[in-house]
């Protein structure tokens, strides 16, 4: 595997870098502010707030969990594995999967009307907005307890709405054929994509959420005019990211895949090194904040369900998710590939404000800029 940086356009965001990757784990509890003034401030606010003794306590009065998480079925052996080595107290962990738009939207309902049986949930994401109108989450003060080091999860993980921790990250990047491209001509960034040299020889996923999290950087004006001149340039349309890569890109179909996924193309090359495929990053580095999971406002087993987020957002966690995934973890965590990527990058940081308008920002590309009925199709 081969790994460049696009060298004409690498920019160290300092103060973004000192405010994101400077807080630390959890910062301590400011003086003076003690938990029972905490529990007082949380209430005023509709909150909880626990100590990490009630937070252990009651998780092993409960010592089961049940968990509908986002992460793919292929990590659930590791992580129970691990989790219950963290917590030995937890003695039944019942991990559910969700399939498909039918079972999301299935798991929509359920919560609307309060009979889902789950104390951990992953809102997914095509449906965020939906789930954040009527908000199934339990409310506590996650930020605060995360801040006084009652639970240990960096504080920065826990969205504006301070009810859900988003766990993980989604980094667009570029991918050349490595036997088809010769050094000369390996790719420097976007502006590759566009130029008529690769014309009708690249390709580009017909769900360009990847592009949509160039926003913050870009701004939609530029994001829709770089879309067009992508349309103009002939590309081969993809559905999806593993099969294409794998069967189109490596056997030399086309050259280029431009705003690939780079956990899928990582897990790909860990599972055949031999594939000849050259990973860029690009300027700006699009990443976005994925993988949320919160606990359900009528989770039987509350105190386990937040030790369960604490886990995934442990530098352990990280590691057993990026064991399976690599490229998945959180770039707010040392150690995951996102976080090594945006130190030495342009980052394009697609969080609150820019995920909620996603699925709008990318049937404006799909439809407006590309001509197709819908994103995805």
């Amino acid at each position: 595997m081969k790994v460049h940086l696009a060298r004409r356009f690498v920019k160290v965001l300092a103060l973004w870098l000192v405010l994101l990757f400077g807080f630390g784990v959890a910062t301590a509890q400011s003086p003076g502010t003690t938990p029972s003034k905490r529990k007082e401030e949380a209430a005023k606010k509709g909150l909880i707030y626990l100590t990490r003794a009630e937070i252990l306590d009651g998780a092993k009065k409960e010592a089961k969990l049940v968990v509908v998480p986002g992460y793919d079925e292929e990590t659930r052996p590791r992580i129970i594995e691990a989790f219950q080595k963290a917590y030995p107290f937890i003695k039944e962990l019942d991990w559910r999967i969700v399939q498909g738009n039918d079972g999301e939207q299935r798991q929509l309902l359920e919560m609307k009307a309060g009979r889902a049986n789950v104390d951990v949930m992953s809102p997914h994401q095509a449906y965020y907005n939906e789930y954040r109108k009527f908000n199934p989450f339990k409310k506590y003060d996650l930020k605060a307890m995360a801040q006084d080091g009652q639970l240990r999860i960096h504080p920065e993980m826990i969205d504006d709405s301070g009810l859900v921790v988003w766990l993980g990250s989604g980094t667009g990047v570029i991918l050349y054929n490595s036997k088809i491209v010769t050094k000369e001509k390996i790719p420097t960034g976007w502006e590759t994509c566009i130029d008529p040299q690769w014309k009708g020889k690249f390709s580009v996923d017909v769900k360009p959420i990847t592009l949509v999290r160039l926003i913050p950087r870009w701004g939609e004006e530029k994001l829709m005019d770089f879309a067009k001149k992508l349309k103009a340039n002939d590309p081969i349309w993809s559905q999806g990211q593993t099969a294409p890569i794998a069967s189109r890109l490596a056997t030399g179909e086309f050259s280029l895949f431009c705003g690939a996924y780079l956990h899928s193309t990582r897990r790909l090359l860990k599972k055949d090194p031999t594939l000849p495929i050259g990973i860029v990053t690009p300027d700006p580095l699009g990443i976005g904040l994925t993988e949320p999971e919160a606990v359900y406002a009528n989770a039987r087993n509350p105190n386990g369900s937040l030790l369960w987020l604490e886990f995934l957002a442990s530098a352990e966690g990280q590691r057993v998710v990026e064991e399976v995934n690599p490229g998945k973890g959180s770039l707010l965590i040392e150690g995951t590939i996102a976080h090594k990527l945006a130190r030495g990058a342009n980052v394009s940081l697609c969080g609150p404000g820019c995920f909620d308008r996603a699925d709008q920002l990318m049937q404006r590309i799909a439809v407006e800029a590309w001509g197709f009925p819908k994103a995805g199709k």
